[in-house]
């Protein structure tokens, strides 16, 4: 017996239904479960990764996304984001003799930032978006 695939459609009614039961779900890994469990109640054998849920859920306007953190390696150089893979904005700053540095990395796309400290990305946490 072989998986299927779910719809970006299918993932993102299912995620909608147990952000409004739950209101939030505290890791990546926890959404994962309980939309597999939802997936599989139809008789099927469904697979869905974490990532492609989290890129499904940033992708939806119901969604509020929380990023912790842990250090990384300062020197590593980044140009995408480690949470979406959109590309990252230079946030730069004028030295006293007149040259420029950046100060700070962030994402357009789902809010993720970065200074000098590389922040990279351990848990993420849902929550609905209140609606009004």
């Amino acid at each position: 017996m072989g998986y299927h695939i779910a719809t970006d459609d299918q993932i993102k009614s299912i995620i909608k239904k147990i952000l409004k039961k739950f209101r939030t779900v505290n890791s990546q890994n926890h959404l994962k479960k309980l939309v597999e469990k939802e997936l599989n109640l139809k008789k099927k054998k469904f697979g869905v990764t974490g990532s492609r849920i989290r890129d499904i859920a940033l992708k939806s306007n119901f969604i509020k996304l929380e990023i912790h953190t842990r250090e990384g390696d300062p020197k590593k150089l980044m140009f995408k984001c480690p949470v979406c893979g959109s590309d990252l904005h230079r946030v730069k700053n004028l030295t006293i003799w007149g040259g420029e540095v950046t100060i700070e990395l962030n994402c357009k796309k789902c809010g993720y930032w970065t200074g000098k400290k590389k922040r990279i990305p351990t848990r993420y946490v849902f929550h609905l978006k209140k609606e009004g």
